[in-house]
């Protein structure tokens, strides 16, 4: 899979935390993650993309119109490492983070770790 389509499931996925509509999220993340997706994070830990759809959700609930952008992406062997940024809904940057990202066969991603 070619670097950028890699990079374009990654904005979608980034996307899909940000303050959107459910439908809007759901979309974002069945482009961008697997079914039985496995992630982990400081915040929480999961499976499935119903799983990661909830975590998202509550995390909204928590710090409402939080979005994150991407910083920077390295993409070798078909793996992926993002830096990224998270902003309140007024803009201040709040916090810098990473996440390492393994793809299915499918090119979607079946295991997320962030760090933050």
């Amino acid at each position: 899979m070619a670097i950028d389509s890699l990079e374009r499931r990654w904005d979608a996925y980034l996307a899909a935390y940000g303050p959107i509509a459910a439908a809007e999220r759901e979309r974002l993340l069945k482009q961008s993650v697997s079914d039985d997706v496995v992630f982990t994070n400081p915040g929480g830990e999961g499976k499935t993309r119903n799983g990661l759809i909830a975590h998202i959700e509550d995390f909204q609930r928590k710090m409402p119109g939080t979005y994150f952008k991407t910083d920077k992406v390295f993409v070798h062997h078909g793996e992926l490492l993002a830096i990224w940024s998270m902003y309140k809904s007024d803009d201040t940057k709040i916090a810098t983070g990473y996440n390492f990202v393994r793809p299915d066969k499918d090119y979607r991603f079946s295991y997320m770790a962030g760090f933050f």
